[in-house]
Order: C-alpha cells, then structure tokens, then sequence
C-alpha cells in the first residue's frame, strides 16, 4: 500500500523522508523540548505528558499522510468511475479504435485523477511502447482505486484475448455501476453509524456541561470559565463530525457547476441580501422593543433567513424532479434520433409534444437553440446549466460528443438512461438517510436545551434561596455550599450560545448527508434556533412553577 501511495504522491520514499517525514518528527522533538525549557512550571505532573505527545503526534503525521493522499485520490477515481465507463460505452458505438477511446476520456478533466492515471496510459502506449493490455496491467498495479484496478485488469484481459472492445464495454457498464452501488451503499452504511456516534458524542457533551455548571457550587470554581471549555469543546465536536462526515459522504454533487448563470441562480443570490437584510430591520426592531425575553428575541433575528432557505429548497426541488425525467427524455431522444438516421433536431422537434414535466420547457428550448445552427455544443451547455443539475450536465457532454464522433444515438441513449436512473435511485436513498436525521436532530436540540437550561435554573435558584440564609457564627455558606459561582445570565447566554452553534453545524451536517446546497441549510437552523428559543422559556418557566419560585 505504501509503495501505490508514494506513487500517488509522485516521490520516492527516500524522498518523502528527506523532505518531509525527518523534518516533521525533527520538528516534533525539537518544539517539545524548547516548550519544557520554557515553561518548566506549566508542565509538571500529569502535564508532563503535552510535550511528550507532540513528537508522538508529528511522528503519526509522518506515517498517516502518505496513507491519506492515497484515500483520498481513490475516493476521487471511485466516485468519477460511473462517468467514465458511461462515457467510454458510449464512444465506441462510433467504432472508434480502442486507443482513441482511452485518448478522449483522459481529455476530460472532469475526471482529474482518472484522468491523469489513464493519460499515463496513453503515453505508455504512444511514447514507450508498450502494448495497451500491458499499460493497462502496468498502471493497475500502481492505481489507489480498487475499482479502476479491477477494471483495467478485466479490460488487459479482454484486449489479450481478443474480445470485440465495443462488447466488452457494454458489458463493463453493469459491473462498474454494481461496484459503484455497493460502493454508495457502503458510504450511506456509513452515515448510520455517524448519526449513532454523533448522538452519542452529544449526550455525552450534555452531561459534561451539566457537570461544569453543577460542579462550582461543590467545589467554588468558576462556572464561567468550566462553561467557557464546554462551549469550545462542543464547537470543536461539532466541527470534527461535521467535517469527518463530509469525508465519507460520496462526492455527489446536485447542483450544475456551469459557468452560466441562468435566472434560478440569479434568484438565489438575489435573496441572500433580502433575507440579510431583513435580519437586521427585526434586530433593530427587537432591540427597539426591548421586552423580548433573549432566547425568543435571537430566534425572531435569525428567522428571515428562512426565505433564502425556501428560495433554495425549491430549486433543488425542480432539479432533483428533472434528474427524474432526465431518463425518458435522452432514451426518447435517442431512439427516436436512431430512427432519422442521427439527425438531433428533427428528434427534438418530434419530442416536444411529449410532457418531461419540469423538463419540458429546458427541452423546447433547446429545439430552439439548435435551430438557430449556429453552435450546438454551446446550446447542450446552456440546456444542462438551465436544468441546474450536475448529472444531466456530465452526461449532456457524454451524449453530445459520441453523437458527433458517429456514435448510435439509440444506444447512446439507453446507456445514459440505464445508468442515469441508477445513480438518481441511489441518491433517492441519499434523501432518506437525511430525512431520518431531521428528526433525530430536532430531538437533540431539544435535549441538550433543556437539559442545560435546567442545569443553569438550579444554580439560580440555589443562588436566590442561600442567599439571604444567616449562618451561625464563625460559619460561613462555603463551608456547606458555594452560591457565588458566576453570573447566571452569563451562564444562559453561554447555553445559548451552545445551541446557536450546535443548530448550524446540525444543519449543515443534514445538508452534507443530503448533498443539496448549504443556503438550504437555513430553514433546519432557524428552526433548530426556535427549539432552542422556546425550550429554554418553557425550561425556566417549569422550574420556578414546580419549585414554587414564581
């Protein structure tokens, strides 16, 4: 594994050490012992151990990181192989020699690393020599992907054996895409133990909350300060989830990454100041009043926020139903471009009597743009940039190019269509996997506020009980009980704080999960802000009520 990753890398290994392993640990040992030099008092005891586990750490890097390059690019060819076995399917329906296959889908920089590792290919073909089933051997024992490997060992062995190419990679289609579900499945495996872990590491951070603002009134220690560390370990727990899930989600983005802005993106952007802009007049109308209790008055702030989120939520809504008829329509099309011998515009005039819902009004645009004659591959980029999807985009350019090398439309098209509505199944259960988390997420806010809020209640009335109790002479409310810990209100914005933060990168997890836009990401928050708004009102409200405080 070592020697596949440090070809990744692009060095050798006694490379890798001279420049970056031996300065790192060098590094590692060197800042540790200057750390101990200087602050002698600050690590004495069990504190001893901080500078010890630097090197340890830089030592861990050193080792990890070739490794981690390694996932990393296999992850990338993983998630680009489905394209890239669609499109090679679809260019040798044209009878394009096996080499000129290989040669065109390492021009497509779409693919970035598999690009990269089939252009060596190429150049092992063209500039050393080498047969196409040796250099297809030759890579697939130097390739991170596991995928591609098999792949291009099946792929050695076809051309060795003197199988028909065009065969061989209609047949690849349905095992790349079976690899490529098991691979998705995996990763939505995956997030189901994530949202366990997740939940674990919450309640877990509930209880070590409740214990900092319970323990000062044992020991006389700072609430403030104990709150202040809960505070920065839940945003750091937050964050680490947040970005660790990103990494094991697949890289399926919904959205068209076009340089066309068409009006649905305009619209978007166009709300961002709207929704911004309307947070600040209900600020400033809030703090005008002034008789809003902080929860609800942060939570009315922090609700404009809302239309940008509806504004986005729609869009996904049109794009994700357009990947849907995105199949029948290019399986039409072409079938129907088959039986007028290739001709494309007289296929889409056909089909625009047919209704591909939401996809209808891009299809008759399209009709119009190609009939102007002046540039079709210009009128696929603006269709594939109107639909706002990134799939219809990757697999415009599929259809369009083997079209116009000579290729089948018929066969084209069934070939897009079959593996299109595959990868739209898997994301169907995408979305589950992240409606199962709204709701579990919306629990948790609950908790964790009303839990917390709690915890702070108690202190208060703790603080107002003792505070007017006389002890004897000669003792003091110490020697029992300490009241003075902190500033309640402080603690309450502190908890407060907690869960403003806790609802963004909950939101924003749900929308990694989903893999829609982050502005949509909005509405989950504002809600999550209102969950904790009224729980901590209602919270305090019971408790004064049972106790008999009110």
């Amino acid at each position: 594994m070592y020697s596949k990753a440090f070809h990744c890398m692009g060095v050798e290994p006694a490379a890798y050490m001279k420049k970056i392993a031996i300065p790192v640990i060098t590094f590692g040992f060197i800042f540790s012992f200057l750390l101990y030099a200087a602050l002698p008092t600050l690590f004495e005891g069990s504190a001893r151990v901080i500078p010890i586990m630097i090197p340890v750490i830089c030592i861990l890097f050193a080792v990890y990181y070739p490794l981690s390059i390694y996932g990393g690019q296999a992850s990338r060819i993983d998630n680009n192989m489905h394209y890239y076995i669609t499109q090679m399917g679809s260019v040798a329906t044209a009878e394009t020699p096996r080499l000129d296959i290989v040669r065109i889908v390492s021009d497509n920089r779409e693919y970035k690393e598999l690009a990269a590792e089939t252009k060596k290919i190429y150049d092992l073909v063209t500039v050393w020599n080498m047969s196409l089933a040796e250099a297809c051997r030759f890579i697939s024992k130097r390739t991170p992907s596991v995928i591609f490997e098999d792949f291009l060992d099946r792929f050695a062995h076809g051309l060795q054996s003197g199988e028909n190419i065009k065969t061989f990679l209609f047949s690849e289609q349905n095992v790349v895409m079976n690899e490529y579900e098991a691979m998705y499945n995996s990763a939505m495996y995956n997030i189901e133990i994530i949202k366990e872990l997740f939940v674990s590491l919450v309640m877990s951070l509930i209880f070590l909350a409740s214990f900092a603002v319970i323990m000062p009134v044992i020991t006389g220690m700072d609430a403030v300060f104990l709150m202040a560390m809960v505070v920065v370990t839940f945003i750091i727990t937050d964050l680490v989830m947040l970005l660790f899930t990103k990494g094991k989600v697949p890289k399926d983005p919904l959205w068209s990454k076009s340089h066309i802005i068409p009006d649905y993106k305009l619209k978007l952007y166009r709300s961002i100041p709207i929704s911004i802009g309307a947070c600040v007049l209900v600020t400033i109308i809030v703090m005008l009043y002034g008789k809003i209790v902080t929860p609800i008055a942060i939570a009315l702030c922090f609700t404009p926020l809302i239309y940008t989120g509806k504004v986005c939520r729609k869009i996904e809504k049109n794009i994700r139903r357009r990947d849907e008829n995105f199949p029948a329509f290019i399986r039409s099309l072409g079938s129907s471009a088959g039986a007028r011998g290739g001709v494309i515009d007289e296929a889409l005039k056909a089909l625009r009597i047919h209704d591909f819902g939401p996809l209808t009004k891009d299809v008759n645009e399209l009709y119009k743009r190609l009939n102007t004659r002046i540039d079709k591959f210009k009128s696929w980029e603006f269709f594939s940039a109107n639909t706002g999807s990134h799939l219809i985009q990757r697999f415009c350019v599929m259809f369009v190019e083997s079209t116009n090398l000579g290729g089948k439309p018929e066969i084209i098209g069934d070939i897009i269509a079959t593996n299109f509505h595959r990868i739209v199944t898997l994301r169907k259960k995408r979305v589950q996997s992240a409606s199962s988390l709204v709701g579990v997420f919306y629990g948790l806010t609950a908790g964790i506020g009303f839990t917390m809020y709690i915890s702070v209640g108690v202190i208060d009335m703790m603080q107002s009980m003792f505070a007017s109790v006389e002890m004897p002479a000669g003792m003091s409310m110490g020697m029992v009980i300490y009241t003075n810990v902190g500033d309640v209100e402080v603690l309450s914005l502190m908890v407060l704080l907690i869960m403003i933060v806790h609802s963004l990168m909950s939101a924003l997890l749900i929308r990694v999960v989903d893999g829609g836009h982050f502005l949509s990401a909005t509405i989950d928050f504002v809600i999550m802000v209102w969950i904790s708004g009224i729980t901590a009102v209602v919270t305090k409200a019971s408790i004064w009520s049972l106790l008999g405080m009110g």
